[in-house]
């Protein structure tokens, strides 16, 4: 198993042109997906959960699940915290052993969101865990309405310089928690932010980016890009089939077998549009 803190990775990735995927993992057999295509393609990725997979599993069953896939894989395998809402949640999170976590606060005043980032980043830095953060809002995470309010370069600056945020995720027109290939993305922007910031951003709904606009992101700048939908939309696709069928099975393993290994081709073929395979070999 090879152990590099979250920040290696990224900021090796940024340096390097290619991106570290956050694959958010809600139960076991997404957990398990995201593992064994890290394997396969020996690639680090983010194994990531919400506030919404904090509530459907519990952090000590999500942790437990982590830790196994840690010890069984010989990629990296980095612990990450998406959409981390509060102060709390995060340390719990740190105190269960996470690499990375993201705080939260882009819906809130500029001053609510600066005063809680530098809490956690403070907090973070006592134990070596990398802080994302969020400026410009982008807000479709599970199922909620899409409110978009797109990063602009000043305030960007201004954020990273008052904060100290290891790696930015900014708003340029993505859609998280959609499927499909529709999201209008400014890459022109994204350049401006990189050329001003000089560090690694990160794309929350990679899901909804086109293969092309994802090899253009990370070549302006993108280090980190998150998935969440198209693995969702794996198992949705093989329950829409097994479940609408005439005859359904009766033996649940079955069908969650199936999802699995459709997760594990989507993250593989995320892993391969980021540039990330053979990053751990």
């Amino acid at each position: 198993m090879i152990r590099e803190s979250a920040t290696h990775w990224i900021g090796r990735a940024y340096r390097e042109g290619w991106a570290v995927g956050m694959f958010n993992a809600h139960h076991l057999e997404a957990t398990q997906a995201v593992a064994t295509a890290a394997d396969r393609t020996r690639a680090p990725v983010m194994l990531s959960t919400t506030m919404g997979g904090i509530r459907h599993v519990g952090l000590d069953y999500f942790a437990a699940m982590a830790a196994v896939a840690r010890r069984r894989s010989a990629a990296p395998l980095i612990l990450h915290l998406d959409h981390g809402a509060d102060y709390d949640t995060v340390r719990e999170c740190i105190e269960a052993g996470f690499d990375s976590v993201m705080i939260d606060a882009s819906s809130a005043s500029y001053d609510e969101n600066v005063d809680l980032v530098r809490r956690v980043v403070a907090l973070a830095r006592r134990h070596g865990v990398g802080v994302e953060a969020q400026i410009g809002e982008t807000l479709a995470e599970e199922g909620a309405e899409v409110v978009e309010r797109k990063t602009t370069v000043e305030e960007a600056v201004k954020f990273v310089a008052d904060t100290g945020v290891d790696y930015l995720a900014v708003s340029i027109g993505n859609t998280p928690g959609r499927l499909g290939s529709g999201a209008e993305i400014d890459v022109s922007l994204v350049e401006a932010l990189s050329a001003a910031l000089r560090m690694p951003l990160v794309l929350h709904g990679g899901t909804s980016v086109p293969a092309e606009t994802v090899r253009a992101l990370i070549g302006a700048g993108i280090a980190k890009i998150n998935i969440d939908a198209a693995i969702k939309g794996a198992f949705r696709s093989t329950f829409t089939e097994v479940y609408g069928a005439a005859d359904p099975v009766v033996d649940t393993r079955l069908p969650f077998a199936e999802a699995r290994r459709r997760a594990v081709t989507a993250v593989e073929e995320r892993i391969a549009w980021f540039g990330a395979a053979g990053r751990a070999a």
